[in-house]
């Protein structure tokens, strides 16, 4: 039975109806989003008793679901202060778009993001962390520290000056569509917006969920009305195998669409060639991060992301720059002169992300620009003649046609599917490695492709040659696993993990072999980095904060894991170099210290990625019935990024050799203490290497470990 949505106008004397919405239909649609959704409290739910909301929580799906495990667990969001309606800000919001049809949005009174894609006046910063509540100013973070964070808007890459995005792509767990179209309200402006998501907030709450559908509604509604369109496709490996939903050829009960991604296009004003005057570049912004799209986790929890922009490539692979990546022409192509390498590492980046966007089978065929002017009007052009409004009164200027001697490299308004269009940019300056997770069963060739098998291929490219390891080998510390979310190992299981990602012995162990890895102890092996009760309650969340640190008791409670955890905060108060330690981690990473020789507390390599610990994000091998060998089964789309000293010595000039250092934690231990290093002090004595600075938040040298004090939070 249809029914109408009344909601009130801002002065609250009057309801109108705004949208009517086929009730049968949505309730359906609220079983399914249930299943891996969030929860949001609604404006009046201070009526709503502790008690019942803990109930409804506990039904909902957590950020990592293994494929063995029947129970959900909840997400909750923060407390939100009740606002004046919805529909009136998208209304009065609407209204100033279609009088001035501004295509960008007030410049901003703060710096332009520093991250382009090298930095020639400052080091590269490889990722960045969302600025919290306490990392706003004014706050006591030292302001050599501040460069490491930046806001939501400025890792998509808006609000820089001269700047026209031409389109964006959002990949996401959760989405919070009313945060984004609060913190984004110019989102409505750009030609093209896809939106891939998992559920959205509040998916267990009726008037939430219809709240969230309204929004989404009126978004597509003011998108069109300027003449740009946005799609909305969620993403669920549980439902029907190639449907709506799920493009997967088959059913994988308990996966979800995990992966925290932007990818934006635009136009620059860049310098010419030899310094003479200026023209426009094509880019894309690539933007890898752990947050899902809500107040919650953007804005009070601890999250990163890496962010590097690319430019179009140049017609032909004549004219293209002879940059690549050593790194890979180092250890694929076996030798530094090869050209094969040479082709292999300028593509390798382009065909993980492209063969990754592949997997969600969007081929819709579309202009991904402006148009062009000259032929024929577009359906863009024809519906701002509709409203009245000619393309000269607007921000985004429809592009000339381009002169063929003229040496800007613009997108054209060919129509492309994603994935081809992704294959326009040129990736071969990509300083990080992509490391994607696919749900299904991985055979063949591509069983190395995805999951913790890909990581560990990368990582045997780091270090291709055993003997090479010198003292490296005896003297290796664990690896440090800080992550969100622990599933449902088995002790089998994480050996195997963690012998696929020790560089000192991977060259000899078979993964696809059941019975091929490490029996060293697991203290050597791993520590896992997960926050303890005592660190949730005291956060500045409280308690719902650790909604999002979703641990079971039954996961966290196996002997063999209880050896492993350390705390996320240091006990003594004074080592939080970016007062990370009362915001609730959500940011995941897997490190390899270096060993430690005299000072040094580099890092071997690094992972940032929406991957938990879990065998549904990971994967696992087992045997294939079919064919009688092996596969790895995912359950989950996840997206992660790999750095080393090798992936970045090409934008750090290749002048020296590359050392990565945590900030803060990273001096030695002297009587018994750790002596704090700041970020100005890394060059001292060290003339011999490029010192590349990055902002893990917790100590991954010497974390602390639990003691009889701590106890491993759950949302038990």
């Amino acid at each position: 039975m249809p029914q109408s949505l009344l909601i009130m106008s801002m002065n609250g004397t009057k309801a109108r109806e705004v949208i009517t919405i086929d009730s049968s239909d949505d309730e359906g649609e609220q079983v399914a989003a249930a299943a891996a959704s969030g929860h949001k409290k609604s404006p009046n739910s201070s009526t709503v008793s502790a008690k019942k909301q803990s109930q409804e929580v506990i039904a909902l799906l957590d950020d990592s679901s293994d494929d063995d495990d029947e129970n959900p667990v909840p997400k909750m969001d923060r407390k939100r202060k009740a606002r004046p309606c919805i529909e009136d800000e998208i209304i009065e919001m609407e209204s100033s778009v279609n009088l001035s049809m501004a295509r960008k949005p007030a410049a901003r009174k703060r710096a332009a993001p520093k991250n382009s894609s090298v930095d020639n006046n400052s080091p590269v910063i490889p990722f960045y962390l969302f600025e919290t509540t306490s990392a706003k100013p004014p706050s006591a973070i030292p302001n050599k520290n501040r460069k490491y964070f930046q806001t939501l808007r400025e890792a998509i890459g808006l609000d820089v000056p001269n700047r026209q995005i031409q389109w964006l792509i959002i990949s996401n767990f959760l989405v919070d569509f009313r945060y984004v179209y609060e913190k984004l309200p110019d989102v409505v402006q750009i030609p093209r917006v896809v939106v891939f998501y998992g559920s959205y907030f509040g998916g267990m709450d009726f008037h939430q969920g219809l709240m969230q559908e309204l929004i989404m509604k009126n978004w597509k509604a003011a998108a069109e009305r300027n003449g740009n369109t946005v799609d909305f496709i969620r993403l669920v490996p549980g439902d029907p195998p190639k449907s709506k939903t799920n493009p997967l050829p088959v059913k994988i009960t308990y996966g979800c669409h995990h992966t925290k991604l932007f990818l934006t296009g635009f136009d620059d004003q860049v310098s010419s060639e030899g310094g003479r005057g200026s023209t426009r570049q094509s880019m894309i912004r690539v933007v890898v991060h752990t947050a899902n799209l809500g107040a919650s986790d953007v804005e009070y929890q601890t999250n990163g992301f890496y962010a590097q922009n690319f430019p179009l490539k140049k017609k032909t692979v004549e004219q293209r720059s002879s940059i690549v990546n050593p790194y890979k022409i180092a250890t694929k192509g076996g030798g530094v002169d090869s050209t094969s390498a040479a082709a292999k590492s300028t593509c390798s980046f382009e065909n993980d992300l492209a063969e990754y966007l592949e997997s969600y089978n969007y081929n819709t065929l579309q202009s991904w620009c402006a148009p062009t002017l000259g032929g024929s009007m577009d359906i863009r052009e024809a519906r701002l003649k509709r409203f009245g409004q000619g393309s000269s009164s607007t921000a985004y200027p429809l592009q000339q046609a381009v002169n063929t001697k003229d040496t800007s490299r613009i997108l054209t308004s060919q129509e492309l599917s994603l994935a081809d269009l992704i294959r326009q940019y040129d990736y071969s300056s990509a300083y990080a490695v992509l490391i994607p997770s696919v749900p299904g069963y991985h055979t063949g060739m591509a069983i190395k492709k995805y999951g913790y098998l890909k990581l560990r291929q990368e990582i045997i490219d780091v270090f291709p040659s055993i003997q090479s390891l010198g003292e490296k080998k005896k003297k290796k510390p664990p690896m440090v696993c800080q992550i969100s979310s622990l599933g449902s190992l088995s002790e089998k299981w994480l050996r195997k993990f963690c012998s696929a990602l020790d560089y000192t012995s991977t060259h000899h162990t078979n993964p696809l072999d059941d019975n091929c890895m490490s029996t060293k102890p697991f203290q050597s092996l791993v520590k896992i980095i997960w926050p303890t009760t005592d660190e949730i309650r005291n956060s500045v969340e409280g308690v719902e904060g650790g909604g999002s640190v979703p641990g079971r008791e039954s996961n966290l409670q196996k002997s063999f894991l209880k050896p492993l955890y350390h705390r996320w905060s240091k006990r003594d108060s004074r080592k939080d170099p970016f007062l990370t330690a009362r915001h609730v981690p959500h940011i995941k990473t897997i490190v390899q210290p270096s060993p430690s020789f005299g000072n040094d507390r580099s890092i071997e390599w690094l992972l940032l990625s929406s991957h938990n610990l879990s065998k549904a994000a990971w994967g696992q091998v087992q045997n294939n019935k079919r064919s009688g060998g092996k596969d790895c089964f995912i359950s989950h789309w996840e997206l992660g990024v790999m750095f080393s000293p090798a992936t970045l010595l090409e934008v750090c000039g290749m002048t020296k050799p590359v050392r990565i250092l945590p900030i803060g934690y990273d001096a030695a231990q002297v009587n018994g203490t750790i002596s704090l290093c700041d970020d100005g002090d890394d060059d001292d004595g060290s003339s011999d290497f490029i010192n590349v600075r990055v902002p893990l938040p917790y100590d991954v040298h010497m974390p602390d470990a639990y003691d009889g004090r701590d106890e491993y939070w759950t949302v038990n």
